[in-house]
């Protein structure tokens, strides 16, 4: 039965380039929470293009969204002024060098959130990345067999909750890369529409809400800090507690994880105000 248990409770593929290990669960998640890991995925290339194709069009809308407003301002005899329409046709040009620039602006924006994710992994330095769940469970079985058979059986019965969450967590985890890829994607649409005073804010909302993206990465990551504390503080009494008590409490730790993560991303959005 023990390789039964280790079999179900160990798991290892690759997903999007990146390997997913049960036995560096910890450390995985924290890779995948890094920009420059984030932009390796063989699936970041997809906002560059999408981003590519959706600039011609972010330049249309521009020049159809200026020509309007120019035509507003001109309709208004009283309060023209040859500074009004010089200025109309600098914002043109600085958002046009914008739209055509964005993906990198963009970058930037996260390589300068990613630093501050840098120097709290650097502050935190959790060493508690490589933690086996499925030899902590195997070490929690009670040596009688009668015992041991009930243990094992109540492994196999809390397989299903204990792999959902962790689907789940992975889940959130890859939510953010997606949403990561379409804020660069759809860079372009936003910056053209600030050239009318309507669209401006909802240029500024849109990279607020990229900004505060990035910043989930800090938060996912004092959340995966704690998620190893509590491991690590499992492992250590796994000898001194019951097979029950020990699934209940990484049932509850993967919980609460994920709890935090789900909430990360509303916490960030309210922090930078993009929502």
């Amino acid at each position: 039965m023990e390789w039964l248990i280790k079999t179900l409770y160990s798991f290892k593929f690759t997903a999007f380039g990146i390997e997913i290990s049960s036995s560096d669960l910890v450390g995985t998640i924290q890779r995948l929470t890094d920009f420059s890991n984030v932009q390796n995925i063989n699936i970041w290339w997809i906002g560059k293009v999408i981003n590519d194709c959706i600039v011609p069009i972010a330049l249309s809308l521009l020049v159809l969204f200026f020509m309007i407003n120019l035509i507003k301002k001109a309709m208004e005899v009283e309060r023209i002024s040859w500074e009004k329409v010089v200025m109309s046709f600098v914002g043109f040009f600085l958002l046009k060098y914008f739209i055509l620039n964005g993906y990198d602006f963009l970058t930037t924006i996260m390589n300068v959130i990613n630093e501050i994710f840098v120097n709290v992994t650097n502050i935190l330095q959790n060493n508690n990345t490589n933690l086996d769940i499925a030899k902590m469970l195997v070490d929690a079985v009670p040596d009688g067999f009668v015992d041991s058979i009930m243990t094992y059986g109540l492994y196999l019965i809390l397989f299903i909750p204990f792999m959902t969450t962790i689907v789940q967590i992975f889940t959130q985890i890859f939510l953010r890369i997606v949403k990561l890829i379409l804020c660069f994607a759809f860079s372009p649409i936003p910056i053209a529409l600030a050239v009318d005073d309507d669209g401006r804010g909802k240029a500024i909302q849109y990279f607020l809400f990229a900004a505060s993206i990035g910043l989930e990465s800090i938060i996912i990551y004092l959340a995966t800090s704690v998620y190893a504390i509590g491991l690590a503080g499992l492992e250590s009494t796994v000898a001194s507690t019951n097979a029950i008590s020990t699934i209940i409490a990484l049932l509850f730790l993967n919980g609460m994880y994920l709890a935090v993560i789900q909430y990360g991303s509303q916490f960030a959005e309210r922090l930078t105000g993009g929502h």
